[in-house]
């Protein structure tokens, strides 16, 4: 009978303990998750200064090293470019300089390529974007992706079919994904913002468009 109380005792305790320590991985991993993709852009856009010769580098000629500090910079200049382009003179030159890089072979397909793909994810318009869901990477196995308009046609010409462009990005970094040529009859157009799409992504389907609704009301 003495025994019998020290094992409820400590089967109490574990359970205690249990709860708690879930209770706290809680609130524990969305800080760290968070933490730690804000300093992987961080460290990406430091790294971005690694271009600029050593003269140039600002850790060169400050007393000491500033973490951040390519961040930093390039937020800065990231604005300084957006003030400029709402001049119109600002704009003609912008213009003009594009006109020279698209004419450099190489340089031309990558620039081209990024600009697209950025402004496909950050402009305005939604035309050419749907947030869309596809079977993959096998029959029965469904991922969300977005689709980013009709494929070139010598590629739909070499399956006799009408394919679009669907990018679909990875988990939990959806600036990484893969490039597929999907049949239209195959995607199924999801009532979803590119935003909502993203948190769902990104947080492994834990974040959906109903938990944000149910926060806002």
């Amino acid at each position: 009978m003495g025994e019998e109380v020290p094992d409820k005792t400590k089967v109490r305790l574990r359970e205690s303990l249990q709860r708690y320590f879930l209770a706290g991985l809680l609130v524990f991993l969305p800080i760290v998750i968070t933490l730690w993709f804000l300093g992987w852009v961080i460290g990406l856009l430091d790294r971005l200064l690694d271009v600029l010769p050593a003269g140039l580098h600002p850790n060169t000629y400050l007393p000491f090293a500033i973490p951040g500090l390519g961040a930093i910079v390039t937020v800065a200049m990231i604005l300084f470019l957006g003030v400029l382009t709402t001049g119109v003179a600002t704009r003609r030159f912008l213009a003009a300089w594009e006109t020279i890089l698209v004419k450099i072979p190489v340089f031309r397909g990558i620039y081209m390529a990024v600009q697209k793909l950025v402004q496909t994810f950050l402009g305005q318009s939604q035309n050419s974007r749907q947030v869309v869901m596809i079977e993959y990477p096998r029959k029965g196995i469904y991922t969300v992706g977005f689709a980013m308009g009709r494929a070139w046609q010598e590629l739909e010409k070499q399956q006799d079919a009408q394919l679009l462009n669907v990018f679909v990005p990875t988990t939990p970094n959806p600036t990484s994904g893969f490039y597929l040529l999907v049949p239209i009859a195959e995607v199924s157009p999801l009532n979803m913002t590119m935003e909502e799409a993203l948190k769902l992504i990104t947080s492994g389907g834990l974040i959906t468009p109903e938990d944000r609704a149910r926060r806002n009301g």
